[in-house]
């Protein structure tokens, strides 16, 4: 049902969207800068010390530029590999204190099977599967974050809404996915529903929990837009 007899908040909804949108995995990128600079580094290096180098074993002419540049290279290619390597030896030794089984998740359960029912088209046999899930482990949010992606995308989305709810207090000592649920149900309300006044309630909410960060002005960007639809300006 339309909250408050209003029309359909498309504006807004796209709005949010919009600024919620995830920043790309920069990853790749500063992966290749770390690559880019080291070859330059490792290159330079290797000319300054492969000149005096041949000199020294008497080389001269062709084989005197060949060997500088062969050295040049395998020191590039060196200096890469220890720029690269040595971050994540350290790492891999930390993950191996502090997870010694080799596990970064120990206590992650992967729903292997409901998610196969669902990719199947069978919806209604995964989220019976996922029912078990959630009383055979009643305190993993997990179940019930799939499951309310699952009836979101459905006929009646608003049986999400209790999935994502419980789901997020459940996961209420994980940021991420507490904040990943609250948009959800923003979601929700913008959305398929159509409910801005519950909108409102999450939105708010996420100012609060979330002070400074890009999804925060993005909440408190719609917000004076509904606002300012309330009052027809």
């Amino acid at each position: 049902m339309r909250d408050g007899g209003l029309a359909p908040s498309s504006s807004v909804a796209e709005c949010w969207q919009v600024r919620t949108i995830p920043e790309p995995d920069r990853d790749l990128g500063d992966g290749l800068h770390v690559r880019v600079v080291a070859l330059g580094c490792g290159a330079v290096l290797g000319v300054l010390l492969g000149i005096p180098l041949s000199a020294l074993l008497g080389l001269s002419g062709f084989s005197f530029v060949a060997f500088t540049i062969g050295f040049a290279i395998a020191t590039a290619f060196t200096i890469r590999r220890l720029m690269i390597g040595i971050p994540e030896a350290v790492a891999s030794f930390v993950q191996r204190m502090v997870f010694p089984s080799g596990s970064t998740s120990p206590y992650a359960k992967v729903y292997s099977q409901e998610q196969s029912l669902a990719a199947r088209g069978d919806i209604d046999g995964a989220l019976v599967a996922y029912q078990d899930a959630m009383r055979l482990n009643p305190e993993d949010p997990e179940p019930r974050f799939q499951a309310a992606e699952l009836l979101f995308r459905s006929a009646d989305p608003s049986r999400a809404i209790e999935l994502f709810a419980e789901a997020r207090r459940l996961a209420s000592t994980d940021r991420s996915r507490e904040l990943y649920a609250t948009q959800r149900l923003i979601d929700l309300y913008l959305g398929p529903l159509n409910q801005e006044s519950r909108a409102l309630v999450e939105l708010r909410r996420l100012v609060e929990r979330f002070p400074g960060t890009r999804e925060g002005q993005a909440a408190r960007e719609v917000i004076a837009r509904l606002k300012r639809r309330e009052t027809g300006e």
